[in-house]
């Protein structure tokens, strides 16, 4: 039997209600709590805290995917993926949400209406291995994107070798990109903070430790790099770093855009900078996460979701120490053989 749909245009069964809640669409139930039961008997009791616990880290070839998204690896190891659809693959906290925006724009032949109207952005680029601890009883990406036709846009923070097989297979469009690891670590500790599920007390100092012991979730860093790095030269990939994307917005941007099948004009690529400008973005219900704070995810008086945008911004919360021990691990690291040519801009 076919599933009926609401005016949302979301099928109406209980799975959907905290996908609802989530998106902040209309008729939601908090019923989280209710089915928090329901849940792969591998998985953590509770909601747990921190980012390096290690108890609620799978590591899943090489990668260390975190609690609750884990739960969906059997699905993602059967999703079919296709040659049009698209992939932002990157670590968290390097600028996958503006990529979405930026790639939904490009898709959407540079209109404003598409981040405007409509669903919030997590809907139109669904991030692939999100669940709730409800897992199969609560909303997940991955069966959303199931029930799309081929030609998809969603984001990961899987690294190259946990992807589901079918992506490398398939060549999808693989947009790979990094940001400066000084300031994926600040951007780190500040989401941690904001994010009530992770329950986290810490500071930045036990943050960066858990990014050189190779302790954070879809880590360790330097190999999550390296496993996208050694594709950069792939024909179905695009590497691109935050940095210069902030730098140098329009030709970074117009060479994506030929990359996904598309040429923008100067005046697309004008009304792009604006409308995926970290000022329009963070203020924009559809972009800035608002959702997720409403429905208790997120608490943005620690931390909004879009806090900085900016290139440097460990400047102001790095101790010389830090920036010492950072540095020497960059420098160590860097010296690996499968990230050869791979360079950070820190400003």
């Amino acid at each position: 039997m076919e599933n009926q749909e609401g005016s949302c245009g979301l099928p109406q069964n209980p799975r959907w209600q905290i996908r609802k809640q989530f998106f902040g669409l209309p008729g939601a139930e908090d019923d989280t709590e209710e089915k928090n039961d329901d849940r792969d008997p591998d998985a953590v009791h509770g909601i747990p805290g921190g980012c390096h616990v290690t108890d609620v880290l799978k590591n899943y070839h090489g990668c260390n995917v975190n609690y609750p998204f884990f739960l969906t690896i059997p699905d993602l190891e059967r999703f079919q993926a296709s040659s049009t659809d698209i992939a932002i693959c990157g670590f968290p906290k390097s600028g996958s949400v503006w990529l979405s925006a930026i790639v939904h724009m490009i898709r959407s032949d540079a209109d404003p209406a598409c981040l405007q109207q409509g669903g919030v952005l997590e809907e139109k680029v669904p991030y692939l291995e999100y669940c709730t601890p409800a897992n199969y009883a609560g909303y997940r990406a991955i069966d959303q994107l199931t029930q799309l036709p081929p030609g998809r846009a969603f984001f990961t923070h899987l690294s190259y070798e946990a992807l589901p097989p079918s992506i490398p297979q398939s060549k999808t469009r693989i947009i790979s990109h990094i940001r400066n690891p000084k300031d994926v670590m600040v951007s780190t500790f500040f989401h941690l903070k904001s994010r009530r599920q992770s329950r986290f007390s810490g500071n930045l100092e036990a943050v960066i430790k858990a990014f050189i012991n190779d302790e954070v979730c879809y880590g360790p860093y330097f190999d999550h790099l390296a496993s996208y790095w050694k594709h950069h030269e792939d024909p179905n990939v695009f590497h691109l770093s935050f940095e210069e994307l902030a730098k140098d917005f329009n030709n970074v941007v117009r060479r994506l855009a030929k990359f996904l099948g598309k040429d923008l004009t100067d005046e697309q690529l004008k009304l792009m900078a604006y409308h995926t400008s970290f000022d329009q973005m963070k203020e924009n219900e559809r972009t800035n996460r608002i959702n997720a704070a409403r429905a208790g995810l997120l608490n943005f008086e620690v931390s909004p979701f879009l806090r900085s945008g900016s290139a440097g911004n460990w400047k102001l919360h790095f101790s010389r120490e830090m920036n010492d021990n950072v540095d020497e691990w960059i420098a160590k690291n860097l010296q690996r053989a499968d990230l050869k040519g791979l360079q950070f801009q820190f400003e």
